[in-house]
């Protein structure tokens, strides 16, 4: 340890800049990488806890394969010996008329139908149904929790109350009715929810909500020793019973593969930022390869000078990860203070930084703690291997460092051939691109490899080229030193290298993704303005319009069309969760179409088209012809794949269906939204008030260029953070170049020395210098637009396709691109001149004295 502290402390302490940014980038990896998974983390926490909190933990959760539940199937299963308890539920949204949510849209409420007497009976039975949803009275009155026209309110909505109110107005829309006013005597408190919600006696939301009779589901809790997937499955076939659903569980498989691509993305700076920490390292050897080369020759041995190299990388490793595991746990902390935890993606709300510390922390530090070291020892071995090869007796004498060791360049060739077959394979673990993200790594290695091959081409190139400018002995040693020290050039070019061709496959594919997005906006969003009620049914989606208001609407002069449609839900199989189904006016020829069935149309079908999710999750293939069951009516139709539409609205399945033939299908007459063209010369703002005016407070209106612009807002917060950790590396490998030139000039002085000796001027090495550095940067930066072109390929064409179901068209952001690759080029061309003037500062006489 002696040895060790003697050999490296003048350097911590004459160059602690070089020291702090070999931490810096390993606490700024191991920071970024930590802090995202807590942040995904408090999320998934967060949502699994309100989820909780609302649904209760009953041993399961009863339902029908079709349609609603009855008050008959709730009698029927009270009757069974092996129901301890059951607790009917019904819900419906309501709209809060003189309230705004956070998004400037009506505020809505969300009502629960439930039997207060069943959830205290389970209580006292010492296994709760739903604790949170259980009304908390002043007076303790459970008489008073069955008052008619009641309402038991949770904090979220109590806040939006005057602190006196005692009654409060909603506007419900029950199924084939008319919209109404209901007023609600407020009761007692509920804990459940960060949303606005409420609690009602079942009795009275059934009559409220129109739906007399029906239940959406029964919450059941058995007697003990009952195992509840054996008695389930006995169940009658009209019914579905199943635990609970884990809703963290759901939200964690539907943004696997956006938490996966971020923490990769997180990871990208640590993988970075080791390239710093070995060219920190490779510039500490160069300067001390004299002290090691001495204590060679006193009797140190090689394997001890490795081993002291290596001590020295994990010291770096160890200060820069645990200082990157605090710093993410602030980087989180206020990440979910200002923005909450959805990173532009979940909608989360109510977080608090408290959420990082209701998730498990122990094995993560532990993970991303021994991933900081690991990346700081790596880097290491390439300095101590070089620090071990050396023969201490040459060194000496002047003769300097052995000659690089790289891998060959058909090796290089033979990586990027697998990458380009891994690219080719498909998802594991439902949506996750393993073999896609072994592919650009085995892109990157194998570009690597062919940096020196890359050098040496561009120098034989340049010496064919005509002109007494390119003659002479700077020529020439140049093109000496590109074939003897090639090498060389791809260490000191690895991190930035590394990091270009990141930030560039980042920049296409985000780039590429907005420019879909823009034109795919345009195509579904055709009309000057979008209506539709600010009401919600039970399952949440916009209520229908009331078809006076739409008669209204199209004999107004102010519009040219109008489009109607309706959106309802679908199941494609018995039992199975409802899918999204959009019936509307379809002209294909407009559509955002990607396939097309152009074989023979089934006569017995109704044609559909589907989503990507749909193809790729259900089969949904074009040409497919396949039985589904309307989720309002649960009529049973048979419905055939006519093509394959982008929609980068969402992740699951949904489908389109021309309205004709749904609402001959269902019977269905109604419309939820409605498309309106203005006429010509008629200004949006008074069409816009034309529509208030006639629908009041019941309807929202949109004009697509808001809801574009909203769109691509969404878009951009979504890749705020991708940005931020594109950038952050991207510098990490800028300064490991700085570094890593001034190591390679250091080791040059007494070359230097040796060719000023000879009669070569100041300026004349300059020159050389500049010519170099311009073939070894050139190369970096090319071969980095090169990779990161190629890496885009994967993004674009693999990665997002297996990910989230979005397929896009390559975009090439020129402008962005020509500034990375300039800002890489000038940086390695920068560092070395400025490198370069520092090493021939020394005397040249003097360097040949050394040298002797």
């Amino acid at each position: 340890m002696s040895l060790w502290r003697h050999l490296t402390w003048p350097t911590w302490r004459d160059h602690p800049s070089r020291v702090l940014l070999a931490i810096l980038a390993v606490t700024l990896g191991v920071a970024l990488a930590f802090g995202v998974h807590l942040l995904n983390g408090a999320a998934l926490t967060e949502f699994a806890r309100a989820a909780r909190s609302v649904n209760g933990q009953p041993d399961l959760v009863l339902r029908a394969r079709s349609g609603p539940l009855t008050d008959a199937d709730f009698a029927d299963i009270l009757t069974r010996p092996e129901v301890a308890a059951a607790n009917p539920i019904v819900e419906a949204q309501a709209l809060w008329p003189g309230h705004t949510g956070r998004d400037g849209r009506a505020q809505t409420i969300r009502l629960i139908g439930l039997d207060p007497l069943a959830l205290l009976a389970s209580a006292q039975a010492g296994k709760p149904l739903a604790p949170e949803l259980t009304p908390q009275l002043d007076g303790n009155d459970p008489v008073a929790l069955l008052g008619a026209q009641t309402v038991h309110l949770n904090a979220a909505a109590r806040s939006l109350l005057p602190a006196d109110a005692k009654t409060l107005t909603l506007r419900i829309a029950p199924p084939g009715a008319e919209p109404r006013d209901i007023e609600l005597t407020i009761g007692g408190r509920i804990a459940a929810g960060t949303a606005p919600l409420g609690v009602l006696d079942i009795a009275d939301a059934q009559q409220m909500f129109g739906r007399l009779g029906a239940l959406d589901r029964i919450d059941l809790q058995l007697t003990s020793g009952i195992d509840a997937n054996d008695w389930a499955a006995r169940l009658p076939e009209r019914w579905r019973a199943a635990p609970p659903e884990d809703e963290g569980a759901r939200l964690s498989d539907l943004t696997r593969a956006y938490r996966v691509n971020l923490g990769l993305l997180a990871l990208m700076a640590l993988f970075t930022g080791s390239f710093l920490v070995y060219a920190v390292l490779s510039l500490a050897t160069a300067q001390r390869l004299p002290q090691w080369a001495l204590v060679g020759v006193l009797g140190v041995s090689a394997r001890m000078r490795w081993r002291l190299i290596l001590v020295e990388g994990l010291l770096l490793g160890a200060i820069g990860t645990a200082l990157g595991l605090a710093l993410g746990v602030g980087l989180a902390a206020g990440a979910l203070t200002l923005l909450g935890s959805d990173l532009g993606l979940h909608g989360a709300s109510g977080s608090s930084a408290e959420l990082l510390f209701n998730q498990p922390l122990l094995v993560p530090a532990l993970v991303y703690g021994l991933l900081g070291l690991a990346a700081a020892v790596v880097a290491a071995l390439a300095p101590a291997l070089t620090v071990r090869r050396i023969a201490p007796a040459l060194v000496l004498k002047g003769l300097g460092l052995p000659a690089g060791r790289a891998l060959p360049a058909w090796a290089g060739l033979a990586l990027m051939a697998l990458g380009a077959v891994l690219a080719a394979l498909p998802p594991v673990w439902g949506d996750t691109p393993v073999a896609a993200y072994a592919s650009m790594f085995c892109l990157l290695i194998g570009g690597l490899a062919l940096v020196p091959a890359l050098v040496r081409g561009m120098t034989a190139a340049l010496s064919r080229l005509p002109g007494p400018s390119l003659e002479g002995p700077l020529l020439l040693l140049a093109r000496e030193r590109s074939r003897d020290q090639a090498t060389e050039a791809r260490r000191s070019l690895a991190g930035v290298l590394v990091a270009l061709a990141l930030a560039v496959a980042m920049t296409v594919m985000i780039g590429s993704f907005r420019e879909s997005l823009t034109r795919w906006l345009d195509q579904a969003l055709p009309a000057d303005l979008y209506v539709r009620s600010a009401l919600r049914g039970a399952d949440g989606l916009p209520a229908p319009l009331a078809p006076a208001l739409i008669d209204q609407l199209r004999r107004q002069t102010a519009f040219a069309r109008a489009s109607p449609q309706r959106t309802t839900r679908l199941r494609l199989a018995p039992g199975a969760d409802p899918v999204a189904l959009t019936a509307r006016e379809l002209d294909t020829g407009t559509l955002p179409l990607m396939e097309r069935w152009t074989g023979a149309t089934a006569a017995d079908a109704v044609g559909v088209w589907v989503n990507e999710a749909a193809r790729d999750r259900d089969g949904l293939a074009p040409g497919r012809v396949f039985d589904a069951a309307l989720a309002d009516g649960g009529r049973v139709v048979r419905l055939q794949v006519r093509g394959v539409w982008r929609d980068y609205s969402r992740q699951s399945t949904a489908l389109w269906m021309a309205l004709p033939d749904y609402r001959r299908l269902s019977g269905d007459s109604t419309s939820t939204e409605l498309g309106l063209w203005l006429a010509p010369g008629q200004a949006l703002d008074a069409a816009r008030d034309a529509v208030r005016r006639l629908g009041g407070s019941d309807v929202e209106t949109a004009a697509a260029g808001e809801l574009r612009a909203m769109s691509l807002q969404i878009f951009d917060r979504s890749f705020t953070i991708t940005l931020w950790l594109q950038a952050v590396a991207l510098a990490v490998g800028l300064f490991g170049v700085i570094a890593s030139q001034s190591a390679q000039a250091l080791s040059r002085r007494r070359e230097f020395g040796l060719l000023r000796h000879l009669g070569l001027s100041r300026r004349a090495l300059m020159k050389l210098l500049l010519l170099e550095a311009s073939l070894t940067g050139g190369a970096g930066a090319l071969a980095g637009l090169a990779l990161g072109l190629a890496l885009s390929v994967v993004l674009v064409y693999v990665v997002n396709p297996q990910s989230f179901h979005w397929t896009m068209e390559l975009s090439l952001p020129v402008a962005r691109l020509s500034a990375l690759v300039g800002l890489a080029f000038a940086a390695a061309v920068g560092a070395s001149l400025l490198a370069g003037r520092r090493a021939l500062g020394t005397d040249a006489v003097r360097a040949v004295r050394e040298d002797a």
